[in-house]
């Protein structure tokens, strides 16, 4: 009988992280090959160059309806945030984004077609009260092909290393930063507990739908 090879274990070179993002090739690429993103785990992303990346989403301050004083409290408090989280002596690193989305009315708009439906459905249907519902749907879809309902997404971006290509160092640098995710949000919430600040961490659906936005304004 031949003898069986027992399988090599992997070297520490081979399981670096050695990914270097490149000049985006417009044309030439799909969005698989420019996207730095490899891959979802637990409501994380997996960059390529090997991070785990989290999306915060912060309730925003209206500025304008509070007076001169109360808006330099503001900025003071969001520089003190800063400096306890990204101090001289602290390597970490955050990302802001303020995006521009469409309104999600899928669920509404739904919730008139059913309607609408019931209305013809009925033995004794009220003509008029269904034209009204159709006008209804047919006034939103205008509105959402025409990308007329938009609304504003404050997020915040955090990131942990993730120290090889191994599932032992994937799952503790998801551990990490979910500590350290949660230790944002408290520290967030407290500083700005006047202002009825809240946050929460984006679950892998959210996160998803927020890079669809990234790419396509529309989400189709």
């Amino acid at each position: 009988m031949m003898a069986m090879k027992r399988p090599q274990a992997k070297k520490a070179d081979d399981l670096a992280y050695t990914y270097t993002p490149r000049k985006i090739n417009s044309g030439t690429q799909t969005i698989t090959d420019m996207s730095l993103i490899q891959a979802i785990y637990k409501s994380f992303l997996v960059t390529k160059s090997g991070y785990l990346v989290a999306i915060i989403e912060t309730s925003g301050i209206n500025l304008e309806l509070l007076n001169e004083e109360e808006q330099t409290d503001v900025f003071d408090t969001y520089n003190t945030f800063l400096m306890t989280t990204l101090g001289d002596s602290s390597n970490e690193q955050q990302q802001y984004l303020d995006m521009t989305i469409p309104v999600d009315v899928d669920d509404y708009l739904l919730s008139y077609k059913k309607r609408y439906l019931q209305e013809k459905d009925k033995e004794n249907s009220n003509r008029e009260r269904a034209k009204l519902i159709a006008s209804y749907i047919d006034d939103l879809s205008v509105k959402m092909q025409a990308q007329e309902m938009s609304t504003k997404k404050h997020l915040l971006v955090v990131k942990q290393p993730i120290k090889n290509k191994t599932y032992l160092s994937l799952n503790k640098a998801s551990v990490d930063l979910d500590d350290k995710v949660t230790q944002t949000i408290n520290r967030l919430e407290n500083a700005f507990d006047g202002y009825d600040l809240q946050a929460n961490k984006l679950h892998s659906d959210e996160v998803l739908a927020v890079l669809k936005n990234l790419v396509n304004f529309s989400g189709h």
